[in-house]
């Protein structure tokens, strides 16, 4: 199961993956209202609101992704982490529309985040995870 946590309120997204495939996940969040939609492979399946709202990321903070945080600082437990590959994790300062959402996950267009692009040179790993270059969407090409 996948949850998007933010200002210790969590949103459960309405998708569980375990087939073994590659899939794109995008979740899409305002800081205004609080509103958010999951979408998966490029199809809208989930949606909220009033989650965090009015409370805007703050410049120079951290991001874990992969691990639950109980605490803000807490230790990391192996048992609430992410097991699985991970690339092209991108933010942006704005909402995407559906269209690039779509786009983005059929490979057809490549939109690094402006705020934090994917790049082997800005991602640290921890705790016996590995990073290896990986172009999902050459594999999908690949694939075909």
């Amino acid at each position: 199961d996948f949850s998007f946590s933010f200002c210790a309120q969590v949103a459960q997204l309405p998708f569980s993956i375990g087939d073994g495939k590659w899939h794109h996940i995008c979740i899409t969040w305002t800081t205004r209202d609080g509103m958010w939609e999951a979408y998966l492979d490029g199809v809208k399946l989930g949606s909220g609101e009033n989650l965090a709202p009015w409370h805007p990321i703050k410049p120079n903070g951290i991001l874990i992704l992969g691990q639950e945080q109980d605490t803000v600082g807490g230790r990391f437990d192996a048992t609430q982490a992410f097991v699985g590959e991970l690339s092209q994790f991108n933010i942006w300062d704005r909402v995407l529309k559906t269209e690039d959402i779509v786009n983005i996950s059929n490979c057809s267009t490549n939109m690094p985040g402006n705020i934090i692009p994917w790049a082997d040179n800005n991602v640290d790993v921890f705790g016996g995870a590995t990073k290896l270059p990986l172009e999902p969407c050459e594999e999908r090409l690949i694939d075909l």
